[in-house]
């Protein structure tokens, strides 16, 4: 553990604080430095603005993640009603010649 208390701005530049030290070994390979947070995997350090960033594009793909979800199954329920329609329209089109065939009929038999 270090022995020194961190602040904001404490890090010197070219400091480097090794994250496994302080948080455990499961942040083993990462490290911070005063120009970001060194990802073992990353070739250069993110800033606090590009890791604030990914943040608020997580949350941003979340919500959209959410939104289409509630679109399909909108999408869904229309496609549903759609089809139930389609089929009230058909029943009434065929209600329809049959009254108008039976009409027919009944009017040579008047005439």
């Amino acid at each position: 553990m270090p022995t020194t208390k961190l602040s904001p701005g404490s890090l010197r530049q070219g400091q480097v604080l090794d994250l496994a030290e302080l948080l455990g070994s499961e942040w083993e390979g990462f490290s911070l430095a005063a120009d970001g947070l060194q990802h073992p995997a990353w070739r250069r350090p993110f800033s606090c603005g590009e890791l604030r960033a990914m943040f608020w594009r997580c949350q941003q793909v979340t919500i959209l993640e959410h939104e289409l979800a509630r679109t399909r199954a909108e999408i869904e329920h229309a496609q549903v009603a759609s089809d139930a329609a389609e089929q009230r329209a058909a029943w009434y089109r065929k209600q329809l010649i049959l009254e108008s065939r039976l009409g027919a009929m009944l009017n040579r038999l008047i005439a």
